[in-house]
C-alpha cells in the first residue's frame, strides 16, 4: 500500500465569474486543494482512493468563499480467502442540474480540475456503492456468487436526483463448462427517488455460454422479467437475447449483444484495436438507467475515455489505474474533465450512446480525439422530474481533440479544443459551448510540479455569454 499526500495551491483571473454577458464580474481566485492517494496493489484489500477538498475564496468579487469536495474511489475487500468479498465505489463531483441551464469549463490543475466559477446550475453529486459478495462451489457441480447491491446518491442543494437502490443477485454457473456451459441469474432490484415513486425490477434468466474456440464466444439467454418501468402497475414479460465476444488477436476485441424487453430493447457494440503508435475504439450502447444520466452513459470525463482506450491492453485494474493518471499528468490534462455532460433526473430513461475515441503517439506528439453522442428519452409518462419532465428525449454530442508536445523530459505543452452541443424537442432547449484550452506543466523537483494555462469559453442559450481565464498552479506531494 502506497500514500501520497499534497497540497495544490492555484490563482485564476477570469473576466466573468457570473457567466452573463450583461453583467460581467472580473475576479481573482484562489484555490487551495489539500489531497490524499491511497493505493494498494495486493493483499486482502485492493484499489485506489483519490480525495481532495477545494477551498475556493474570491477577491475584487462578492461571491462567497465555498468548499468543493473531490473523490474517486474504487476497492475490493477480500474478507474470506476466495469466499467474502465487499466491493466499493464512491465518488463525488459536479453535475449539471439541467443540460440546458449554464454550461461552463472548469479549470485544469496539475492534479485534477475545479469549478471555481459562479455557475447556480451545478451541484456537487456525490454516490456510494457498496456490493457484498458470496462465493463458492455446490457438491462440484456449479459455482455461485451471492451479491447484494446497494447504493446511494445525493446531489447538495437539491432533491432532484437523490436515490437509493438495494437488491441482489444470485448467479449459478456450470462447475466444469466445456464446448458448452449453462448458468442461471435470478436479480431483484428497487430505485427509491426522494421526490418520485420507486421502481422495481424482477429478473431470472437461463444461459448457455458456447466456446467454439479460445477466440469465440457466444451466449444465448431466455427468461421472464417483471417491472414498473412504464408506469401503472408492473408489468410482466419475456426477455432473452444473444451476445459474442471475438478476440482475434492480442491487440483487438471486438463485442456486440442484444436483449429484448417488454420496455424497450439494449444492445450493444464495441470495437477496439490497438497499433504499433496508436489505439482506437468505438462502442454504441442502448441502456435503461433509473435517475441521473451520464453515469451509464460511456465516457464522460478525461479520467473514463482514456482508462477505457488503455483497458484492453492491462487487465489489472489497480495497474490500469496508475498507468492512465500518469499518462493524464504527463499529457498536461485533468482525469475529471468533462467531456460529455450528464444532468440530473429522477425516473427511468433509455440512453443510447455513441462513442468514437483515436489516439496516436509519436515519440514526442500526443494526439487524442473523441467523439460522443448521446439521447437520453424518458419511458412511461409522468415518470420523470428534471429536463426530461418537459421533453421527450434530450441529444448531447460533444467533441473533443487534444494535442500535447513533450518540450523536454519534464515539460509539456497542450492545446485543447472541445464541443458540447444539448438540444429537447423545442428550438428554445439548445445550447452550445465552446472551449479551447492551451497549458504548460513542468515538474520543479522531484515532489514539486506546476501548469500555467489560458481558457476561452463561448456559450450559445437563451443567456449566452463568453469568458476568458488565465491560471497558475503549483502541487507539492509530500
Amino acid at each position: 500500500m502506497s500514500i501520497q499526500t499534497s497540497v495544490n495551491v492555484m490563482q485564476t483571473w477570469t473576466d466573468n465569474l457570473r457567466l452573463s454577458d450583461q453583467n460581467k464580474d472580473a475576479a481573482l481566485i484562489t484555490t487551495v486543494a489539500p489531497g490524499i492517494r491511497v493505493v494498494s496493489n495486493s493483499g486482502a484489500v485492493r484499489g485506489s482512493l483519490d480525495y481532495s477538498l477545494n477551498g475556493i475564496a474570491y477577491t475584487k468579487s462578492d461571491q462567497p468563499s465555498r468548499l468543493q469536495n473531490a473523490l474517486t474511489a474504487n476497492a475490493q475487500a477480500e474478507l474470506i480467502a476466495r469466499t467474502l468479498f465487499v466491493d466499493v465505489r464512491a465518488n463525488i463531483g459536479q453535475q449539471n442540474a439541467s443540460a440546458f441551464g449554464l454550461q461552463s469549463v472548469p479549470t485544469q490543475g496539475s492534479q485534477g480540475s475545479v469549478d471555481n466559477l459562479a455557475n447556480p446550475n451545478q451541484h456537487e453529486t456525490g454516490t456510494l456503492a457498496v456490493s457484498p459478495s458470496l462465493r463458492g462451489v455446490l457438491g462440484g457441480l456449479a459455482t455461485y456468487e451471492l451479491r447484494g447491491d446497494f447504493s446511494r446518491t445525493e446531489a447538495r442543494g437539491t432533491s432532484l436526483g437523490d436515490s437509493r437502490s438495494s437488491g441482489g443477485s444470485l448467479r449459478l454457473n456450470e462447475a466444469n463448462p466445456g464446448l458448452l456451459g449453462w448458468w442461471v441469474l435470478a436479480s431483484s432490484q428497487e430505485v427509491k427517488a426522494k421526490t418520485a415513486s420507486s421502481n422495481r425490477n424482477d429478473l431470472l434468466k437461463l444461459g448457455a455460454d458456447y466456446h467454439p474456440d479460445a477466440d469465440w464466444i457466444f451466449t444465448l439467454n431466455a427468461g421472464r422479467e417483471r417491472n414498473d418501468y412504464l408506469g401503472g402497475s408492473s408489468q410482466s414479460g419475456n426477455t432473452g437475447g444473444i451476445s459474442s465476444q471475438w478476440t482475434p488477436t492480442p491487440r483487438t476485441q471486438i463485442g456486440a449483444d442484444w436483449q429484448y424487453h417488454n420496455y424497450g430493447n439494449s444492445h450493444g457494440l464495441t470495437f477496439s484495436h490497438r497499433m504499433a503508435h496508436s489505439v482506437w475504439r468505438f462502442s454504441d450502447t442502448t441502456t435503461t438507467t433509473l435517475g441521473n444520466t451520464g453515469a451509464s452513459g460511456g465516457a464522460r470525463t478525461n479520467y473514463d475515455f482514456f482508462y477505457q482506450l488503455f483497458a484492453p491492453n492491462e487487465k489489472d485494474p489497480v495497474k490500469l489505474d496508475a498507468f492512465v493518471r500518469g499518462y493524464l499528468q504527463s499529457q498536461n490534462l485533468s482525469p475529471d474533465a468533462l467531456l460529455a455532460g450528464g444532468f440530473l433526473s429522477t425516473g427511468p430513461s433509455r440512453l443510447h450512446s455513441q462513442q468514437l475515441g483515436v489516439l496516436l503517439q509519436g515519440v514526442r506528439s500526443t494526439l487524442s480525439a473523441q467523439i460522443s453522442r448521446t439521447i437520453t428519452s424518458r419511458l412511461g409518462s409522468n415518470l420523470n422530474q428534471g429536463d426530461l419532465a418537459s421533453t421527450s428525449q434530450i441529444e448531447q454530442r460533444s467533441y473533443s481533440l487534444t494535442a500535447s508536445h513533450q518540450l523536454t523530459p519534464l515539460a509539456a505543452l497542450s492545446l485543447t479544443a472541445s464541443r458540447q452541443d444539448t438540444k429537447g424537442d423545442v428550438s428554445s432547449q439548445s445550447t452550445k459551448l465552446t472551449s479551447l484550452l492551451v497549458g504548460w506543466n513542468a515538474r520543479l523537483g522531484a515532489r514539486l510540479s506546476a501548469l500555467l494555462g489560458a481558457r476561452h469559453s463561448r456559450f450559445e442559450a437563451v443567456t449566452p455569454y463568453t469568458e476568458n481565464a488565465v491560471y497558475a498552479s503549483l502541487t507539492q506531494q509530500f
